[in-house]
């Protein structure tokens, strides 16, 4: 099985779907002229026309993405690839036309519109599938979409071999650092213990690899590689192992080949770059116009908190994000103002909560401000609550893969939340219980389940139980 592509390969996918999408939409509209150039009828109605054909672009490339169809384009078939995407535009005029026919707008939009704009966008979407392959296809055996930053880890003379070979590979493979290696003069492992392998995850952290492969040692133990192996699933970056003798191996594990070296696929990264794009479009959109709609109940719930009692509107907190990086969050002051730097999570009948703060926590709008976390990238609409620094620093060594959490963007709502785990986690069995539930969203995610996340905030009482 050869290793999914890289960030260059995702953007590609992106770029096929804004080309979709905007042949798409013009092919709409274009037939729409035709039909009734043709038919010599009055009047085009040109405003309907265009809004109904961005729907259609839109639409298509929607239920696409949503089929899988733009993930993994190395292994598809060409002539599969098209056939999926005529499928796709087809659907979205079976979709049209339901919604034509229950808001009773037939009169307004014809159908021998809508058969020709179908015939139209088949054929387009077919001919751009075809075409997009190809390029595709030219670009992966140029190397042009392989480019990735690589961290190696293990034995000096392992590592300079492994990025010799990935650089002759001609993939593109940048190789930024060897940041951790075994004394080669001796031939012994180093010492090797959990306080190492943090350092290491730290160093990665801060290096930012698309990949880390480690090339593991007979004579490093099982368990120190278990361990490391454990700690760099908390990276967002994928892990593969290279054994340097044959009577290594990973039962469970997928093979994949980077730069002509067969490795051991131990993790991947939760989301795609097309997944990241999807996601990061849907924040963008929702929360812009969450500040426009709730613009008057944000501006009233400052006056509340102004006049309630004294102190700022906002409260600040740092707390941990994307990849451990610190981020300023924003949430409406719920507690009177305190000379206390001490942390301490609000507890039920907790004195310190204002009168407008109790109603503001059990209803969620003093996490409204975070709207504008979002806008500005540090946040995304649906994800695993970000957490004070100090909670972090408390449950980290307790709970296994707990910084694995940090592996997407942290949200304003989460599925630990819509069941049940929201509020006070002040014992270890509450924390473990949102984590699992943090953990199952990041390997389950879709656009799908953030919707259903969203509703599910807005209409489910499970959310409120206990907020305090």
């Amino acid at each position: 099985m050869r290793a999914s592509l890289p960030a260059r390969a995702g953007l590609a996918f992106v770029s096929i779907s804004i080309v979709e999408f905007i042949c798409v939409a013009m092919t709409a509209f274009a037939s729409a002229w035709v039909y009734h150039e043709l038919a010599s009828t009055p009047g085009l109605r040109v405003k309907v026309y265009l809004l109904a054909s961005c729907f259609i672009g839109a639409a298509e490339v929607c239920i696409a993405a949503m089929a899988g169809q733009f993930l993994h384009l190395e292994k598809q078939r060409e002539i599969r690839f098209a056939s999926a995407g005529i499928g796709a535009a087809a659907t979205t005029f079976v979709v049209l036309t339901s919604l034509l026919f229950i808001f009773k707008l037939s009169d307004v939009y014809s159908r021998g519109t809508l058969i020709l704009q179908f015939v139209g966008c088949s054929m387009t979407v077919g001919l751009v599938r075809l075409a997009a392959y190809r390029a595709f296809q030219n670009a992966a055996e140029e190397g042009l979409l392989q480019r990735q930053r690589v961290v190696l880890v293990g034995r000096h003379d392992d590592c300079e071999a492994c990025a010799g070979q990935l650089r002759k590979s001609g993939g593109g493979f940048d190789v930024v650092a060897c940041p951790l290696s075994w004394d080669a003069a001796s031939g012994e492992a180093a010492d090797f213990d959990r306080a190492t392998g943090a350092k290491l995850v730290e160093r990665c952290r801060v290096l930012r690899p698309d990949s880390i492969i480690l090339l593991v040692d007979r004579k490093q133990e099982d368990g120190s590689v278990g361990m490391l192996l454990s700690l760099l699933r908390q990276i967002p970056a994928d892990v593969y192992a290279v054994p340097t003798h044959r009577d290594i191996f990973w039962a469970n594990a997928q093979t994949a080949d980077i730069g002509g070296i067969a490795t051991f696929a131990i993790s991947r990264r939760p989301l795609s770059v097309f997944d990241l794009v999807v996601k990061r479009t849907f924040d963008i959109v929702a929360a812009a116009a969450g500040l426009i709609v709730l613009s008057p109940l944000l501006l009233l719930s400052s006056l509340a908190v102004k006049l309630d009692s004294r102190g700022p509107v906002l409260f600040v907190q740092i707390r941990h994000g994307y990849n451990n990086e610190a981020i300023r969050v924003l949430k409406f002051r719920t507690m009177y103002v305190s000379d206390s730097a001490e942390f301490r999570q609000a507890s039920k009948g907790d004195s310190r909560v204002t009168r407008i703060g109790r109603i503001f926590r059990k209803t969620g709008i003093d996490e409204l401000p975070q709207l504008w976390n979002i806008l500005r990238g540090d946040m995304s609409v649906v994800g695993p609550r970000p957490h004070a620094i100090t909670h972090n620093e408390l449950f980290t060594p307790r709970i296994d893969s707990f910084d694995r959490r940090h592996t997407v963007k942290p949200g304003l709502t989460g599925w630990a939340q819509v069941n049940g785990f929201r509020g006070e986690t002040n014992t270890l069995e509450k924390m473990q219980n949102r984590i699992e539930h943090d953990l199952y969203y990041i390997d389950n995610w879709s656009l799908l389940l953030d919707l259903k996340i969203i509703l599910l905030t807005l209409f489910s009482g499970k959310t409120y139980r206990n907020a305090w």
